[in-house]
């Protein structure tokens, strides 16, 4: 609103700031609208619990410390104040999907594994809550609120720093984990280094836990 001033008798606009300055700052404002909206790994404001998780770099998981993962899932309570407990009798694998409801990469993976659900009935499906309150995008009541409309049969548990570091600390989602019937892990889908699996993928490496 302040570049351009008036001077002179003939009406003349003449720019207060020099263009080139105007040239640089339209730059800058490009730049940081194309952040992307799935990167929290310098959270400008997120809860106390998954704060820590995102402020520290995410180093690669080994199979051995992602096997204490689950186990640490299975030892937790989901949002209705149920212990998740191990696989049940008729099911042979399990998916971890990290995620937050305003994450729209998580939402179309949410998409496709709730058509899992139906096709693949053996597979245990638990969803890990992380950064959910990031810069003020959700909070729990809009998280219940997508659930219900969204994955009512997604078992979800909020994390917590334990949690997240025994998850290799991701800091961008959406980030997935399978395992096998023995809780071994059989592929991670790290969002910090390739795009989330396509629905085929997905099924592949789950006929594969499976057997």
């Amino acid at each position: 609103m302040h570049a351009f001033t008036f001077h002179g008798r003939q009406g003349k606009l003449r720019p207060v700031v020099p263009l080139w300055t105007c040239a640089i700052i339209c730059a800058a404002v490009a730049i940081g609208c194309a952040a992307r909206a799935d990167d929290v790994s310098a959270p400008r404001q997120s809860s106390t619990q998954t704060a820590a998780a995102a402020s520290k770099p995410t180093r690669k998981p080994l199979p051995d410390q992602l096997r204490e993962g689950l186990q640490r899932i299975e030892n937790s309570y989901d949002m209705e104040g149920q212990l998740v407990g191990p696989l049940g009798q008729q099911q042979r694998a399990t998916v971890v999907t990290v995620f937050a409801s305003w994450c729209a990469p998580c939402r179309h993976e949410l998409a496709i594994l709730g058509q899992l659900t139906e096709t693949l009935p053996h597979v245990r499906i638990l969803g890990i809550n992380a950064f959910e309150d990031f810069a003020d995008y959700s909070n729990e009541t809009r998280l219940r609120a997508f659930l219900l409309e969204h994955a009512p049969w997604l078992q979800v548990i909020i994390a917590d720093d334990e949690l997240m570091a025994a998850l290799g600390r991701p800091n961008k989602i959406p980030t997935m984990y399978v395992f096998d019937g023995n809780n071994q892990l059989i592929r991670a889908f790290l969002r910090s280094e390739r795009t989330p699996p396509t629905k085929t993928e997905l099924i592949q490496t789950l006929q594969q836990s499976s057997r």
